[in-house]
C-alpha cells in the first residue's frame, strides 16, 4: 500500500512537469535531472525500510516530495544543456553556431570503419530510419533548428542547435551509411524519438532522454554481445528485435509498466531462451523513472 503512496506521488509529479512544459508555461530542462535518476532508487529504499513501521508513511511521503522538490528545482533553474562529450574526455567542448545549417551530411571515407556517433538535441522530434552513400547525413523541415557537426578520427558529434527552445515543432531525420559498425550515443531532450537500425551493424547503442517516446527497431545482432542502454526519466519505451534473437534485459527502473513476452527472469535478468547457447546476443540495459517498457518480437 505504501509503494502504491511513492507511485503515486512520481507519476503525479512526472505528469505535471510534462503537461507544464508541453503547454509553454515553464521552460523545463529534463536534461539536467537526468543524473540525479539514482534519487529513484533512494526513494525504492526508504519504501522498503518504512514500509512496515506505524509512522512509514509520513517518512516515505515526506523524502518522496522532497525528490521531486530537488528534481523541480534543478530542472526549472538549471541552464545545462545538450552539448554533452564522450565520459572518456575532460575537454570541454565549445559548439561553433556560426557554420550551423539546417541540413548537413558527412562524405563517406572508409576511415570510418567503426565510427563512434553521438548526436546531442534539446525538445525535438527524432527519426533516423534511412541508409545513405554518405558516412552521415542530417536534415530538418525547422527553421528554428540547425545542425553543427565535428569529426575527429572515428569522432562525429552531431549537435542540432534550438533557436527558440519554448518551439515544440523541431523535427530531425537522420540518415546513417550501412557498412560501418556503428558506436551510437543519443542524447535527447523532451522528444520522440524513433529508429529503424534493421540494416545498419551496430556494436553499442545509448539512449539518454528526458520526457519522451522511444522506439527502437534491431536487426540481428552483429557481435558476440551488442549493448544498448536506454537512460530514461519519464519515457515510453518500445525496443523492437527479430523473433530469434537472444536477448537480456537489465531493468532498474521504477514505476514500470513491463511487458516483456518471451522473456523469463532468473537472477534478476529477464532473458530469452537461446540467451545461454547464442553466439550473438543482445544485452539491454534499462535505467530511469516512470517508464514504459516493451519489447515488441517481429
Amino acid at each position: 500500500m505504501k509503494n502504491k503512496i511513492s507511485t503515486g506521488i512520481w507519476f503525479i509529479f512526472f505528469g505535471s512537469i510534462v503537461l507544464l512544459d508541453n503547454f509553454n508555461i515553464i521552460d523545463f530542462n529534463f536534461y539536467a535531472i537526468m543524473k540525479y535518476w539514482p534519487l529513484m532508487i533512494v526513494s525504492v529504499g526508504i519504501s522498503l525500510i518504512f514500509q512496515h513501521k506505524n509512522y512509514g508513511t509520513a517518512v516515505i511521503v515526506f523524502v518522496n516530495l522532497a525528490i521531486c522538490i530537488v528534481l523541480a528545482v534543478v530542472g526549472y533553474t538549471s541552464k545545462d544543456n545538450f552539448n554533452w562529450v564522450s565520459k572518456s574526455s575532460s575537454q570541454n567542448v565549445n559548439i561553433d553556431t556560426s557554420n550551423a545549417a539546417s541540413s548537413i551530411h558527412v562524405p563517406y571515407s572508409e576511415d570510418f570503419d567503426q565510427p563512434e556517433f553521438v548526436f546531442n538535441v534539446g525538445a525535438a522530434a527524432v527519426k533516423v530510419d534511412s541508409a545513405t552513400s554518405h558516412i552521415l547525413e542530417a536534415k530538418s523541415g525547422s527553421k528554428n533548428l540547425n545542425f553543427n557537426v565535428q569529426t575527429s578520427k572515428n569522432d562525429i558529434e552531431l549537435n542540432a542547435i534550438i533557436g527558440n527552445k519554448k518551439a515544440k515543432d523541431n523535427s530531425v531525420h537522420i540518415a546513417l551509411n550501412t557498412q560501418p559498425l556503428w558506436d551510437l550515443t543519443f542524447n535527447v531532450g523532451a522528444a520522440k524519438f524513433e529508429a529503424d537500425l534493421r540494416n545498419h551493424k551496430v556494436s553499442r547503442m545509448e539512449m539518454n532522454s528526458g520526457a519522451a517516446n522511444v522506439h527502437v527497431t534491431l536487426g540481428q545482432p552483429t557481435l558476440e554481445e551488442v549493448k544498448l542502454e536506454i537512460n530514461t526519466a519519464a519515457s515510453n519505451c518500445k525496443i523492437s528485435i527479430p523473433k530469434d534473437a537472444a536477448c537480456a534485459i537489465e531493468v532498474t527502473t521504477i514505476l514500470s509498466n513491463n511487458k516483456l513476452p518471451g522473456f523469463s527472469k532468473k537472477n534478476g535478468v529477464w532473458a530469452t531462451n537461446n540467451y545461454e547457447t547464442a553466439t550473438k546476443k543482445y544485452l539491454i540495459e534499462v535505467n530511469g523513472a516512470a517508464n514504459s517498457l516493451k519489447i515488441d518480437r517481429y
